[in-house]
């Protein structure tokens, strides 16, 4: 092998491990902040459940809406545009897909993380 064949290879796999990091799943939660100021775009970005607060719910008894915290520990509003999934009352952490409107987040879907 050449020197810049290993040299290529060895900048490959830094490269590989490098995109397999950044892509790793991870529980940390995202800043409310940072979300205000992309403006429109829908992102995916994990929160803190607030169960103690409580839930906004529909006649069938479906979650549409709760409190979340971020990272800051700053509080925001989740409105989902579907029902939550089974088992949100025991999720921690749920990934939800949506943007900011001030302090309220409008949410295409949430996902349980933990």
């Amino acid at each position: 092998m050449t020197k810049g064949t290993k040299i290529i290879l060895a900048a490959l796999a830094v490269f590989i491990l490098y995109v397999l990091y950044v892509m790793s799943p991870s529980d940390e939660l995202a800043s409310f902040e940072k979300l205000r100021t992309a403006g429109e775009i829908n992102q995916n970005v994990k929160v803190k459940v607030l169960h103690a607060k409580g839930y906004n719910q529909d006649a069938r008894g479906n979650i549409l809406g709760f409190l979340a915290a971020d990272r800051n520990g700053e509080e925001a509003t989740v409105q989902l545009q579907e029902p939550a999934p089974a088992g949100f009352q025991n999720a921690d952490i749920v990934e939800i897909l949506g943007h900011m409107h001030g302090s309220n987040f409008v949410a295409k879907r949430a996902t349980i993380v933990k």
